[in-house]
């Protein structure tokens, strides 16, 4: 899942400001200029139309045309010799999904393994751990994704490790990627499954440091928005012992780090299920049950406020061409996929 590299990446451009105009607009029941004749749903378009879409944020070219032909005068710049087709540069379809796996008894995938990762595609690489799941792509030498659960029991007094170290459980022919690796690129080591929701026991904390589940994260992204999303996620369970079920990823590429190219995201996003166990142990959700999902640019220039950046779990599906909540009854899966804003 590569793309091309983005250029002029911001939190708040003046395309993004139209399109949140013509939005609300559309909401209202209005005809704004800037739509085009054909109708479109916002809701069917990717989460990077409410800030700034580049075409690295795309997988595809034919998704990035969706969001050309969707608005008049080309406010993101898609077309940029001016023929009508949007970021000609990227693969012509989005790439397909793998057939699904033996369903697997880790709790971390009890909601579904949303790319179908397994063992045979390197690219959508499962790696099961007793703390998290992911999928890991060779080539681009980041996760895809990550899943865990996060309850009071997995929360404890033990300190950070920081002992950022390669991913021994990589098969052969993967190369492992070293701390060293992002040393002078201007990116932290940003954690997708966080440090601070494994603090139960030395190991659990230790897992997070492996750098498969390390990605090149700007740093006012990972030190702002970022990680006062993760404190919010657990002060549902310290405050409300609420449980959680917690998906992150990234995708899109902008530019690569170091020798060793590690590709450089171009969008990161997480889906957060809020809970209460039943009393069969289940997990209890409700087409009624809490959702947050974000979809923010890896980009210096975000807002400080995480909240800024909600969309629904349906819109990241169009985005990543990702299937969630597959283990859910359907009926349960689309309430919970279109739960409006709070």
């Amino acid at each position: 899942m590569t793309g091309q590299q983005s250029q002029g990446r911001s939190g708040w451009s003046w395309g993004g400001w139209l399109i949140l105009g013509g939005l609300s607009l559309l909401s209202a029941g209005c005809s704004p200029g800037l739509w085009a004749a054909r109708a479109v749903n916002p809701a069917d378009l990717p989460p990077c139309v409410d800030d700034d879409c580049n075409c690295g944020d795309f997988l595809s070219q034919p998704q990035a045309q969706r969001v050309l032909d969707s608005f008049r005068g080309d406010p993101y710049g898609l077309d940029g010799d001016g023929n009508g087709l949007a970021c000609e540069g990227l693969p012509p379809s989005s790439p397909q999904m793998d057939p699904p796996g033996p369903v697997s008894d880790n709790p971390h995938l009890g909601l579904g393994n949303p790319s179908h990762a397994g063992r045979s595609n390197p690219n959508n690489y499962l790696i099961e751990r007793s703390q998290y799941a992911l999928a890991y792509s060779r080539d681009r030498k980041v996760l895809h994704w990550a899943s865990w659960q996060l309850h009071a029991g997995w929360l404890g007094g033990v300190d950070r490790q920081d002992n950022f170290r390669p991913d021994g459980a990589l098969p052969q022919g993967f190369y492992q990627v070293t701390p060293n690796d992002y040393r002078g690129g201007g990116y932290d080591r940003g954690h997708v499954v966080a440090s601070g929701d494994r603090s139960r026991t030395v190991r659990d904390n230790s897992a997070t440091f492996l750098m498969t589940n390390i990605w090149p994260q700007a740093p006012q992204n990972n030190r702002g928005p970022w990680r006062e999303l993760e404190e919010y996620a657990r002060s549902l369970v310290y405050q409300y012992d609420r449980s959680l079920h917690i998906f992150a990823g990234a995708y899109g590429q902008q530019g690569s780090l170091g020798d060793r190219a590690i590709t450089i995201p171009a969008r990161l996003w997480k889906i957060i299920l809020v809970y209460d166990r039943s009393a069969q142990g289940g997990l209890g959700l409700t087409g009624q049950s809490q959702v947050i999902a974000v979809d923010m640019p890896n980009s210096n220039q975000v807002s400080e406020d995480w909240r800024r950046y909600q969309t629904t779990i349906h819109r990241i599906e169009v985005a990543t061409g990702y299937q969630f909540l597959s283990h859910l009854p359907e009926p349960l899966q689309a309430q919970l996929k279109q739960r409006p804003l709070p």
